[in-house]
């Protein structure tokens, strides 16, 4: 990236980067003819020197849409990787009782002694957690953080019905951790249920995947119970946009699923489309990202991250 893309990763300005490089402090390891080229390995190590300034305002983002296989959980996953990999901090939280984004980082759920369960109210293994205490990081990229999830999570759902402030337990836990990360991701359950509205609480902006017709069905009463929730939130909750996601081809359908969700989005739709390929499926079902492959399979999920980091920067702020 150049060295304005790398002050606004590591919330400097383009300025102090070439200062830091004149002084000698740390040369980008890549030049084009007297251009500074910062590889995501440079923006670790200026992590470091400069004592691990983050971005003046990080972003907490859910992932939801009631009905399930959308595709939901691996946009989430790849999502946070392609951000990792152009420097950014990222946390991932896996807020399904089902855990699979944590097994689609290679982390399974019976080989965890604590989950997010243990952070927001499942106290029968013992006392609660914070979750600095769960948090782990990803083995495929040292900018990549997971909350991982545990069947538990279902019962520490049912526990939240009683509880005082139940829709504000996840939102609270993450103040321990928000100026750690560039970017939070919450995968939200494919429901409407206390977990989801615990996710849409606790994030700045919501980003709903769509792959179809029937997924858009749904999508009005998601963006109502959006609105209730932002009157428990104790900040402004917004539609960061939509993506449509697992396209099998551009067709005259696939157009008019689009047509259909513009219709609700408006401009909040997002350009890049994601297309449905037995690549990213296999990636998934190894366990491993795609994102953290050659394949070109992983193209649109680094111009989603794009798209992410712009809409970002306009409606949550630098």
């Amino acid at each position: 990236m150049t060295a304005t893309q790398a002050a606004q990763v590591l919330g400097v300005s383009a300025e102090t980067l070439r200062r830091m490089d004149r002084r000698g402090d740390l040369s980008p390891s890549k030049r084009i003819g007297n251009r500074r080229i910062y590889t995501p390995d440079d923006i670790s190590r200026l992590r470091e020197l400069l004592g691990g300034k983050r971005r003046k305002v990080s972003a907490t983002i859910a992932l939801v849409n009631q009905k399930g296989g959308v595709g939901k959980t691996t946009v989430a996953i790849n999502l946070g990787g392609a951000l990792a990999t152009q420097g950014y901090r990222v946390l991932i939280i896996d807020f399904d009782p089902q855990a699979n984004c944590s097994f689609g980082l290679d982390v399974l759920w019976n080989d965890i002694e604590s989950s997010i369960a243990d952070v927001i109210g499942f106290e029968a293994a013992g006392p609660s957690k914070t979750l600095t205490e769960v948090i782990r990081r990803v083995s495929y990229h040292p900018n990549l953080y997971l909350a991982p999830s545990h069947l538990n999570l279902a019962a520490a759902e049912m526990m939240l019905h009683s509880a005082m402030g139940r829709e504000l337990k996840l939102d609270k836990a993450l103040d321990s951790v928000r100026s750690d990360y560039d970017f939070i991701l919450i995968d939200a359950p494919p429901s409407l249920g206390l977990l989801s509205i615990n996710a849409m609480v606790a994030a700045d902006a919501l980003l709903v995947p769509i792959d179809g017709a029937f997924a858009l069905e749904g999508v009005r009463q998601l963006l109502n119970t959006r609105k209730g929730c932002a009157e428990l939130s104790r900040h402004p909750i917004h539609v960061l946009g939509a993506v449509l996601n697992r396209q099998r081809t551009i067709t005259a359908n696939s157009a008019a699923i689009r047509d259909m969700a513009v219709q609700i989005f408006g401009r909040r739709m997002f350009d890049t489309v994601i297309p449905e390929r037995t690549a990213v499926d296999g990636s998934t079902a190894a366990r491993q990202p795609i994102v953290f492959s050659r394949q070109p399979e992983a193209d649109p999920y680094f111009e989603l991250a794009e798209e992410v980091t712009r809409s970002v920067a306009e409606i949550v702020g630098n």
